[in-house]
């Protein structure tokens, strides 16, 4: 009886939430992207007036470009925001690096000498429109520098900047925030070959924590082990969070082969893949992890659909940060699960980790395999709060994209309103659905999570990259670090290792590295490679 109820109880919040707060409700929500996402729905409701649609455009958190083409269609032009305006240099021609990289040369000089004539300048057109850019980009200050080797197109970088930095350059480089992002785009491009090798000389710098790891990656992927180990111990003195810690550790460990590191690994809180590959090495169970067995209760004062009781939670947690372990017992339900382990791993500061396996009744007659993966990818993106709202506006527990959940809802022969993919039933229907066509191609979890992250057309053209995923001494670590989308990079990292306690946990033991040494065969993993 008590299931019927709260089937019917979820189906009557999914007809609820298919209509759109008016006006007056948009106005009193809190900031967050919840709000502009009912926002961008209430820009496109054909019944909405002018002047609201404008009022409600002001008060949103971030100007995506969906609201901006909301907008656009509904007045006819985008508000333009006030900023502080600088001093206008009217001497210097505006022209973006990303720009000029789609000129040819003959047209870049010609551009350059019109601007000269009119007593104008450009460092960008300067650097451009030289027989030799790298060479030209030398003699600007490091922030100049690092704008124009970011702003340029990958086809450019490649053709006219693979040539080694001096001494001299790096020592200001290194000392230029900017540098961060240009050593990303570096170190992940196996065909600046001459630029990676100049990054082989160790220094103090400013650099961030990714940037020193990068680097030691790259000395690695040179052999330079003895270079690698002092850009890690570097970057191990750029962090405070243990996850980093771990990452450094278990390199050092790799490089080194000092066993004390995997020590480390086995004492440290975290479940993460070098936490775990340690624990495969040292031939140790995995650590504990509490998987939450809640009664059902219902709640009274939260809607477990409705985002922005969601986001009232959240500014709780900021208000009360010292009470998140009272305030987690306040949902202390089978219904409101998600909320709970939430609250209570933050509360742990991340030292207790939480697995929950909700919903069930919604994976009837899955594979365990696939139950896993599912969960592996919920626990990432959303912690399991089914009214979740992305700066993209992925939705739902499973964070699907509009445009594939009306891809998915057409393939179905549905109409489904986007509001209720809040229905964390619902969510995991659709995620299961596209999951059929991602195990189409991909077969092993971490190349499904790039897939579900970055999508299919970037996993299979980063799998297919000669050197990725190939037989070698530190593989497939050293290919998992050297993929280049940094979000969808350390996202399948996670959803791996949650995959493998999932799996556990549903009764089908298995090890990751079991998983891992898979990766360089294709017939084990997927369709794209031979």
């Amino acid at each position: 009886m008590k299931k019927k109820l709260f089937l019917l109880f979820i189906l009557c919040h999914a007809y609820l939430y298919a209509e759109n707060p008016s006006f007056k409700e948009i106005e009193v929500m809190p900031s967050s992207y919840a709000k502009d996402y009912y926002t961008w729905r209430f820009l496109q409701d054909k019944s909405t007036k002018k002047p609201e649609a404008l009022t409600a455009y002001k008060w949103t958190k971030r100007k995506s470009s969906k609201l901006r083409k909301a907008i656009q269609k509904k007045v006819g032009y985008v508000p333009q925001e006030k900023k502080f305006k600088k001093k206008k240099d009217l001497k210097n021609y505006i022209i973006y690096p990303s720009t000029a990289s789609k000129k040819n040369l003959k047209n870049l000089k010609k551009l350059y000498k019109k601007i000269q004539k009119q007593g104008k300048y450009s460092d960008v057109l300067e650097v451009m429109s030289s027989n030799n850019p790298f060479e030209k980009l030398a003699i600007f200050p490091a922030k100049t520098q690092t704008y124009i080797l970011n702003g340029v197109s990958y086809n450019y970088r490649n053709k006219y900047f693979n040539n080694p930095f001096t001494q001299k350059q790096l020592k200001e480089l290194f000392n230029e925030s900017q540098f961060d992002t240009s050593i990303e785009k570096i170190v992940t491009n196996p065909n600046l070959l001459k630029l990676r090798a100049s990054l082989l000389i160790p220094m103090d710098n400013n650099l961030s924590f990714q940037s020193n790891f990068l680097l030691a990656i790259n000395a690695v992927s040179f052999e330079k082990k003895e270079i690698a180990l002092k850009f890690l111990k570097i970057a191990r003195q750029k962090t405070n969070f243990q996850s980093q810690f771990d990452q450094v550790d278990f390199w050092l460990y790799l490089v080194s082969s000092d066993k004390e590191y995997l020590n480390l690994l086995y004492t440290s809180p975290q479940v993460n893949l070098y936490t775990l590959s340690a624990r495969d090495s040292l031939n140790k169970e995995y650590p504990k992890v509490i998987i939450p067995n809640l009664g059902f209760y219902h709640i009274n004062h939260f809607d477990i659909h409705n985002p922005i009781a969601w986001e009232k939670i959240k500014l709780k947690m900021k208000k009360t940060p010292n009470t998140l372990a009272t305030l987690a017992e306040e949902y202390n339900s089978s219904t409101t699960v998600g909320v709970y382990s939430y609250l209570k791993e933050k509360a742990s500061k991340y030292q207790i980790p939480y697995y929950p396996m909700p919903y069930r009744d919604a994976m009837w007659g899955l594979s365990k395999e696939r139950i896993a993966i599912l969960y592996a990818i919920a626990r990432q993106e959303s912690r399991f709060i089914p009214a979740s709202v992305s700066p993209s506006y992925a939705l739902g527990m499973m964070q699907i994209m509009p445009f594939l959940i009306k891809h998915l809802a057409k393939e179905r022969g549905e109409e489904l309103d986007l509001n209720e993919m809040f229905d964390p039933h619902i969510a995991l229907s659709y995620a299961n659905q596209h999951m059929d066509y991602l195990n189409k191609w991909l077969y092993h979890p971490l190349f499904v999570a790039y897939a579900y992250n970055g999508g299919i057309g970037f996993t299979k053209k980063t799998i297919r990259k000669k050197h990725l995923f190939k037989k070698g001494k530190y593989e497939p670590y050293l290919s998992m670090e050297l993929i280049n989308n940094i979000e969808s990079r350390e996202y399948a990292k996670k959803v791996l290792a949650n995959y493998v306690i999932y799996l556990n946990a549903l009764g089908t033991q298995i090890k990751l590295s079991d998983l891992l040494s898979t990766l360089t065969d294709p017939s084990q993993t997927d369709r794209f490679r031979k």
